[in-house]
């Protein structure tokens, strides 16, 4: 290395630590919480999702008992609509497994 370019190489060091200074000086020093914080809010983050579990499994069992008390309420006046229902449903659900079954198959040619 030739004299210059160890003088080029200080130089940018120079400017590079004086830009370094000056970003450091710009921003503030970023603070590590605590453990004993960090705790605190791991507590307090479990106790909410906690809570709000309890909801929505309370919300979940009203509107599941709501479902089937407005099933057995239709079954007992209107056994034919009922029935209709059910057999509407089981039909949907066979016609859909048809329907994937035969995707299943055209796709598995389709790749050989």
């Amino acid at each position: 290395m030739s004299r210059t370019d160890e003088q080029d190489e200080q130089e940018l060091l120079e400017r590079l630590r004086q830009q370094m200074k000056v970003l450091d000086d710009a921003y503030e020093p970023v603070s590590v919480p605590s453990l004993a914080s960090l705790e605190v809010q791991v507590r307090e983050r479990r106790r909410i999702r906690r809570r709000k579990n309890l909801i929505e499994m309370i919300l979940f069992w009203v509107i599941g008992l709501m479902v089937i008390a407005s099933g057995a309420l239709l079954f007992l006046s209107a056994p034919a609509l009922y029935v209709g229902i059910q057999a509407v449903g089981i039909a949907a659900a066979v016609t859909a497994a048809i329907i994937w079954a035969g995707k299943n198959r055209k796709e598995e040619a389709s790749h050989e």
